[in-house]
């Protein structure tokens, strides 16, 4: 399966740890950019990247910490019931610091959290802050990026986000009712998984033996050997980080483990891909079993836990092709599970960009996609019918160009 994109976003404090940069080094990090997005989350998900207004409108008169005062533990409890798809890289404390405020913010229950890499002289926040609540920050985002601050927003990445419910009910669509191609290749990697005898289930916590523990380390390290090319990803793979919030499916053939899945909480209902991979030999349509078999599972016990849920709804997709784009399609009592972010097959401009630079943002776009393969991600995911949840990249004018697109893809580099 392709590894998992990219997602940037802007925070002023992050650079030199809290302080404003100077406008010739402008701090360049990143947001989901739900405050320009027309999705909504869950109420219990964590608000827009600006979650605290002092962090972007008054950030000169506010300093910061480097999350000395939060332990990975306390992190990881914030993550599974405040945290989004890109939370769940801060875990990886080598590569990212954490930041918080040093004042509470008074709109949020906890001292706010944001993770963020740093390649100097660039400093990326990655995905949204943590908070407990989204009240009077969505309006704080849209002035103070767009407007106080003149920053500028474009959209190239989107959350694929995937609803249980509506893959089950492909795959076990009648032939010849199924749709495009991207649903019968779903379909057929099933069959093929289930003629080659692959058996996938989940590892209860409890049910792991130190035999089963070393075949699925040996698997992970085979497979990185076996990868080619520049890999981009967000958060190093360590498969027992965190366990307390994961859940492990795995797959067999004869016995042998040729694939593992972990998913990690990113609120009462939702899930993370942290990574699906299948091993060196594994056969094919073994990814597809292995999300498959997890989606079927935290389906059932949504249907279990809720006494009345709405109908499916497929997701509203102007094609069943790969890039197909839609509205989000997430439903109150619903479990959802994201994939995390996947690169868009075209730049978008937002607020700010216009004339040459929307030109020359594209090309290097175009010319960083297809020199380390993102878009191949989105084309494996559409065979889920996953919906696209819009992300934007935000950054102060004339500071994002070639040269941060590179200080971002080196700190990414794994």
């Amino acid at each position: 399966m392709p590894d998992l994109l990219l997602q940037t976003a802007i925070h002023p404090l992050l650079h030199g740890h809290g302080h404003r940069s100077s406008p010739a080094s402008p701090s360049t990090a990143c947001t989901t950019g739900c405050s320009f997005g027309d999705h909504h989350h869950e109420p219990s998900r964590t608000p827009s990247a600006a979650s605290s207004h002092a962090n972007l409108s008054g950030a000169s008169s506010l300093s910061s910490s480097t999350g000395n005062d939060i332990n990975s533990t306390q992190l990881a409890d914030l993550i599974a019931h405040y945290g989004t798809s890109s939370s769940i890289a801060w875990l990886d404390r080598e590569r990212y610091k954490i930041w918080r405020p040093s004042q509470p913010i008074l709109e949020s229950d906890f001292v706010p959290v944001q993770g963020y890499l740093q390649k100097d002289p660039f400093v990326f926040a990655w995905g949204n802050p943590l908070v407990s609540s989204p009240a009077a920050l969505e309006k704080t985002a849209r002035d103070s990026r767009r407007d106080a601050l003149g920053w500028a927003t474009v959209s190239c990445i989107y959350e694929d986000v995937m609803d249980p419910g509506h893959v089950i009910e492909l795959a076990g669509m009648e032939k010849g009712k199924e749709g495009g191609h991207s649903i019968r290749d779903l379909r057929r990697n099933l069959h093929r998984a289930e003629e080659e005898h692959v058996d996938v289930h989940e590892m209860k916590r409890g049910g792991w033996t130190d035999e089963i523990k070393e075949a699925v380390e040996a698997g992970i390290r085979e497979w990185k050997a076996h990868r080619h090319g520049m890999m981009l990803d967000p958060m190093t793979l360590e498969p027992w980080a965190d366990e307390s919030h994961r859940r492990y499916w795995i797959a067999r053939q004869k016995d042998k483990v040729v694939g593992v899945e972990i998913l990690s909480r990113t609120g009462p209902l939702s899930w993370q891909i942290v990574k699906c991979i299948t091993f060196h030999h594994a056969p094919k349509g073994t990814s597809e079993s292995l999300i498959h078999t997890a989606l079927k599972d935290l389906h059932s016990e949504n249907q279990s836990a809720t006494e009345t849920l709405p109908t499916i709804v497929a997701p509203e997709v102007t094609s069943s092709e790969p890039g197909a784009a839609s509205e989000t399609t997430r439903t109150p009592n619903r479990v959802t599970v994201s994939f995390g972010i996947t690169a868009a097959d075209h730049l978008e401009p937002g607020h700010n960009v216009h004339g040459w630079k929307v030109s020359v943002l594209s090309k290097t776009y175009q010319a960083v996609s297809g020199i380390v393969g993102l878009i191949k991600t989105g084309q494996y995911r559409s065979k889920f019918q996953a919906t696209h949840e819009p992300m934007y990249i935000c950054y102060p004018a004339n500071g994002f160009g070639l040269i941060a697109v590179g200080a971002l893809l080196m700190a990414l580099r794994h």
